[in-house]
């Protein structure tokens, strides 16, 4: 367990899969977190259930990725509340199907605002706290999709491409401000991202739950914990890298997928 006790974590994409479940297992181990999200009743909500208990160490903040002002304004906030950021968690993003003759130009652009340039603006807002702290830690959330490739989903992929090859420059950039910065990429997660994927392919035949049981199956060590992979998962990959027990480990990229990348498709 790490203890993570009178320290500052932001979590961007807060209000659900990933981001909450990570938030949730930061303030398991005493950090106060601040949950951003440009959906005011969905980050309303996660604060109140994760307030039942945890209170009076979370809180919300508008911090929508695709606007630099609102993220400025969201960490000012944090500083005049509790004086610090010592973690970021970017793990705010969004999927859009489409290959480059099918996606619109709109998608790309969105996929790409939101994914890949929102990490950018979030690391810009994050960073000076950061430094003027004297150091800490941040973790860019990605998906094994960075690391494989996937039909029908060009923007997708090079977006969270863009976030490893990021990572790796933005570790070299601020190792001399003793602020590492790694990255994790997830394979199937049971979030709500992965069950509006599935609401778009659904057949009178096949429910959501059996696709999203269906794709978590091809991991394989699916059948021997018995559960499709949880943002909790996730999340306790994530608390290794921001804790002082990766002190050493920066600009590096972790696989969570259960064995999905490590066999052949054939």
């Amino acid at each position: 367990m790490q203890d993570f006790s009178g320290r500052v974590a932001v979590v961007t994409g807060g209000g659900s899969g990933i981001g909450l479940g990570t938030a949730e297992a930061l303030l398991a181990e005493g950090a106060r977190v601040a949950l951003l999200g440009h959906d005011a009743k969905q980050i309303a909500a996660a604060v109140e259930k994760l307030s039942e208990r945890y209170p009076d160490r979370v809180w919300g903040c508008d911090g929508d990725v695709r606007s630099l002002a609102k993220l400025e304004a969201a960490i000012q906030d944090v500083m005049r509340r509790v004086g610090r950021v010592d973690h970021l968690v970017c793990a705010a993003g969004i999927q859009v199907p489409g290959t480059a003759v099918s996606a619109s130009e709109a998608d790309w652009l969105r996929v790409i605002d939101t994914n890949l340039s929102g990490a950018f603006r979030t690391c810009k807002a994050v960073l000076p706290a950061i430094i003027a702290g004297g150091g800490g830690s941040i973790v860019l959330v990605s998906s094994i999709q960075a690391l494989r490739g996937k039909p029908n989903g060009v923007a997708y992929v090079a977006a969270k491409g863009g976030l490893n090859a990021m990572t790796r420059a933005m570790a070299l950039d601020h190792a001399k401000d003793n602020i590492r910065i790694n990255v994790v990429c997830p394979g199937v997660v049971d979030t709500p991202m992965l069950r509006e994927a599935a609401s778009r392919v659904v057949t009178p035949e096949t429910s959501s739950d059996v696709l999203v049981r269906r794709w978590a199956s091809a991991q394989p060590l699916a059948a021997a914990v018995a559960k499709p992979c949880g943002p909790e998962d996730v999340a306790q990959m994530i608390l290794f890298l921001l804790s002082s027990r990766a002190a050493y480990v920066t600009g590096s990229e972790f696989v969570v997928d259960g064995g999905l990348g490590a066999k052949l498709a054939l």
